[in-house]
């Protein structure tokens, strides 16, 4: 059986950025796969069905989402000092590529440093 949208993100309130931007990231991937049917066989033989966690996923997707809203404007509060010149140099080699080229890039940046391109979104959004 899966929680409720409120108990599911209670588990997050203190979790730091990072964790509930990775939590977002698995919800999209799944309900992702679940679109597309390219979820593995193991999905549909549990209870609750695939159908059913994915509904829970909107749920989820929008409680995350706004407490992402929440923890990133008390990052911003909070006056950090950041070396740019790593993500400098990224954006200069992601912006020579091609809309898919810098997706896939980005993608396989994740898959190998998670925490670098976590820092490397956060730093392009406060641009």
């Amino acid at each position: 059986m899966m929680m409720d949208s409120k108990t599911y993100i209670r588990e997050f309130e203190d979790a730091d950025l990072k964790k509930v931007l990775q939590e977002r990231d698995r919800i999209i991937e799944f309900m992702h796969n679940f679109e597309k049917s390219k979820l593995p066989k193991k999905y549909y033989e549990r209870d609750p069905s695939p159908e059913e966690v994915y509904a829970y996923n909107l749920d989820y997707l929008k409680e995350i989402c706004d407490l992402i809203k929440v923890k990133m404007a008390e990052k911003e509060e909070e006056p950090e000092v950041v070396d740019a010149s790593p993500y400098a140099a990224i954006e200069k080699i992601v912006s020579k590529f091609d809309d898919a080229k810098q997706k896939e890039f980005l993608e396989e940046l994740k898959q190998k440093d998670a925490e670098t391109y976590y820092k490397f979104m956060e730093w392009k959004v406060k641009g």
